[in-house]
């Protein structure tokens, strides 16, 4: 289970180091958007087989959840939902206090989650971004395009390098001369795209620039304006939500009690985004060491096909979680350096330990299924859209590759050992530690919990009973409880659930 996103720090153009209290919403990170490609990826690699109701409001799923509560259970899933709120509103009163109101669009935007619809502050500084942003859309979108040309045409040499031929089953040995010149070809029609692209950047970037700089200076002087409205905005907000944890479930004014809801489900959305930015990233890092692993694994023709599906299947996954949050969120996904340099480490041990690399993928995707599952149930998940995406591929996919990675396992490492026992103990708590040994209160995804009213102790509960169960497939016991040992003391529960 990859670390998560929200344990990384920056380093801002200063050069001074900033924690992750100081970092606002991971997802403003500039990252590609990949609001249309991942839908043709989607369309590409899924919807053949599985209809999701993309039709669905995910907002409108959360407002009609929190419309059936009953109060008392409002009141419940509010006092958890509000502190967080409260928490967000202190650092960005602080922030805006000292450093003026933002002028990059995604940071205002963070901003907004925290307050009511009919402070329009935010919206006027907005409204100023606008043409600045107008103007460096073209940029960002020719940016998106040479990304995902360089990473096509880095695979496709690769697979020449090394014989290896991609079609709808997956990836094979080249079988003629014909294929061989399709690869060749489509390099070609690559590096041409490539280039093109290249060129069409630095012309939009060179035409732009001076009316970048004139906008961004006309932008930053009438938001420097707008500061103390927003402080006014925040502080006022600030207030209310203090009243209202004060009061827990007295009455509110009506007015008051609406502002409070839609506080809620806005904390609500923001914690969805989180949920499904860290599926994405599960599933996201795995798929580098597994397209790796049909390579290195090339002698082992039964963990060469299983790695095949997975890649396939890993692919989809991606591609429909980026969909969820790209159409439905308007979020955009960060997979943290950490994961990709983990994914390299995972290359070495698959190349000189293969048998370890093995458990690992045992491990990695026990746990990857156990977070879809617990996101499955109603209980712990109320929009029904994501709730469905995690259960079909949680029930579908997950668990069957659970199966051939446990029976890959037996069928060619196990032996039983005190070696084996020991690599296993040590590769397992080096796993755990590297996912867990970190979190703490302020994780994105222990808050994203608690603003749906459910305690982390349950989701890393659920998540360690399942791991234990998993590991009794390849003849290893390890306890619920010892596998919560790397949890902060906070965070464990002394049972699973």
């Amino acid at each position: 289970m990859p670390i998560d996103s929200a344990t990384r720090t920056r380093h801002p153009a200063n050069g001074q180091r900033r924690t992750s209290r100081e970092l606002l919403d991971y997802y403003i990170t500039p990252t590609r958007d990949f609001t249309q490609f991942t839908r043709d990826y989607e369309e590409q690699y899924w919807s053949k087989d599985t209809a999701f109701p993309w039709h669905q409001s995910v907002a409108g799923n959360l407002q009609a959840s929190l419309d059936g509560l009953t109060r008392e259970a409002f009141w419940q899933v509010a006092v958890l939902t509000l502190s967080l709120v409260e928490a967000a509103l202190d650092g960005h009163i602080r922030r805006v206090r000292d450093q003026g109101v933002p002028t990059e669009e995604d940071a205002l935007k963070a901003i907004a989650e925290s307050l009511p619809s009919n402070r329009t502050t935010i919206q006027e500084a907005l409204a100023i971004l606008a043409p600045l942003a107008r103007l460096q859309l073209p940029v960002a979108q020719l940016k998106d395009q040479l990304a995902i040309l360089k990473w096509q045409h880095l695979e496709l040499r690769e697979q020449q390098r090394l014989g290896l031929f991609r079609d709808v089953a997956g990836l094979r040995r080249v079988a003629g001369e014909a294929e061989r010149r399709e690869q060749a070809a489509d390099l070609s029609s690559l590096r041409d795209r490539t280039r093109q692209v290249q060129r069409d950047l630095a012309q939009a970037q060179t035409q732009g620039r001076a009316e970048g700089e004139r906008l961004r200076r006309e932008a930053q002087a009438r938001c420097e304006a707008l500061q103390p409205r927003l402080v006014l905005d925040l502080e006022e907000t600030h207030q209310l939500v203090g009243q209202a944890l004060r009061a827990a479930s007295a009455p509110l004014e009506p007015q008051a009690f609406r502002q409070v809801q839609e506080l809620v489900l806005k904390r609500q959305l923001r914690a969805l985004k989180d949920i499904a930015n860290h599926a994405l990233v599960v599933e996201q890092s795995a798929i580098a060491p597994l397209s790796m692993g049909v390579i290195h694994f090339k002698r082992r023709r039964e963990i060469q096909e299983a790695m095949t599906t997975f890649v396939n299947d890993e692919a989809k996954h991606s591609a429909v979680f980026r969909r969820f949050m790209a159409e439905k969120l308007e979020a955009k996904e960060r997979v943290p350096h950490a994961i990709i340099k983990g994914g390299d480490q995972y290359l070495w041990i698959a190349r000189f330990m293969p048998s370890g690399a093995v458990f690992l993928a045992v491990v990695v995707e026990a746990i990857g299924a156990a977070f879809l599952g617990f996101f499955s149930h109603e209980e712990h998940m109320p929009d029904p859209l994501f709730r469905g995406i995690c259960k079909t591929i949680a029930d579908r996919d997950e668990k069957r590759h659970i199966e051939l990675c446990a029976a890959t396992y037996n069928e060619l490492y196990r032996r039983g050992t005190r070696w084996e026992r020991f690599r296993n103990d040590v590769a397992l708590k080096m796993l755990l530690k590297a996912a867990y040994g970190d979190k703490t209160e302020d994780n994105h995804l222990i808050q994203a919990c608690r603003a749906f009213g459910v305690d982390s102790q349950r989701l890393y509960g659920f998540v360690a009973s399942h791991l234990s169960e998993q590991l009794t497939k390849i003849g290893m016991y390890v306890p619920v409880p010892d596998l919560l040992e790397f949890l902060p003391k906070a965070l464990r529960t002394p049972a699973s659930p």
